[in-house]
C-alpha cells in the first residue's frame, strides 16, 4: 500500500495550484499564501485564479489540499516543498529576480532543513548550484514547467515531458508523484545533474537530452501548425 507523501507548496498562482491540485489526489497538500482571503477561498473550494480543471477538481472530486497563512505548519513534516514563485525578468540588473524564491528557502529550511525543494519558477542558469553554495545544502532540485496559463492543471495531466535536474532517489521519487496524479502516462522522462557532478561524458549527455527537449517542443509545434492547416483545406476543399 501507497504511503502519502507530504507535499507543501508555496504560493496559489497557476503553477504553485496546478501542481498541488496534481500532487493532492494521492498525497497530503498544503499550500502556503499570504493573503487570508485567497485561502479562505480555497479551502471553501473555489479557485483565486481562473482554470477549468482546477475549479472541477477542486469542487467534484477528492482532494487532500488545504491552504493557511501558516508556515511552519506548511512546511514542518513536509517531505517536499515545491517553489513556484513568481521571478519576473528585472531590466535593470538585466536578471531574474529570485527574492521571492530565495525568502522560501530560507523559511524552509529554517522550520525543516530535511525537506527536499523542488523549484518550479523560472531561474537564471547556474542558480541552483549558486544556492546550493550559499546554503550550504543539496536538498533542493529544478524541474521546470511547461504550463498555459489557464490550462495549467490539463498540461499536467498530459504533460509533454518531466524534467527534473537531478538524478538522486529524491528527484526519482518526485518525478514519480507527478507521473502518479497525471491522466497521460507515457511522457518522456529526463534526469539530469549538475555538471560538477558527473564526467564529461555524462555532461555531454545532457546537453544531447537538451537539444531534443528543443526539438521535441519545435515538433510539437509543427504538428499542432499541419492539423490546423490540414483542417482549414479540407474546409477550403468543401467550399
Amino acid at each position: 500500500m501507497k504511503i502519502a507523501v507530504a507535499v507543501a507548496v508555496a504560493g496559489t498562482g497557476y503553477v504553485d495550484l496546478s501542481l498541488a491540485v496534481l500532487l493532492a489526489q494521492h498525497n497530503e497538500v498544503v499550500a502556503l499564501d499570504l493573503i487570508q482571503d485567497k485561502v479562505d477561498f480555497l479551502n471553501a473550494k473555489n479557485q483565486p485564479i481562473h482554470d477549468a480543471e482546477i475549479q472541477d477538481f477542486l469542487i467534484n472530486r477528492s482532494l487532500n489540499l488545504t491552504a493557511t497563512l501558516n508556515k511552519k505548519l506548511v512546511y514542518e513534516g513536509a517531505n517536499f516543498v515545491v517553489i513556484a514563485t513568481p521571478t519576473d525578468y528585472d531590466p535593470e540588473i538585466h536578471c531574474f529576480n529570485t527574492k521571492s524564491i530565495e525568502s522560501v528557502i530560507s523559511d524552509a529550511l529554517e522550520i525543516n532543513p530535511n525537506t527536499t525543494m523542488v523549484i518550479k519558477s523560472t531561474i537564471p542558469v547556474g542558480y541552483i548550484q549558486r544556492i546550493r553554495d550559499k546554503f550550504s545544502i543539496d536538498n533542493i532540485l529544478f524541474s521546470p514547467e511547461f504550463l498555459r496559463e489557464g490550462r495549467a492543471l490539463y498540461d499536467n495531466f498530459y504533460p509533454s515531458r518531466i524534467v527534473v535536474g537531478e538524478q538522486y532517489e529524491h528527484a526519482q521519487v518526485f518525478a514519480s508523484l507527478l507521473v502518479e496524479g497525471a491522466i497521460k502516462k507515457d511522457m518522456p522522462f529526463y534526469s539530469l545533474m549538475l555538471p560538477k557532478q558527473r564526467p564529461l561524458s555524462s555532461l555531454l549527455i545532457s546537453i544531447w537530452q537538451c537539444v531534443l527537449l528543443i526539438l521535441m517542443g519545435w515538433i510539437a509545434i509543427a504538428k499542432a501548425i499541419i492539423l490546423k492547416l490540414g483542417k482549414l483545406l479540407r474546409g477550403l476543399v468543401w467550399i
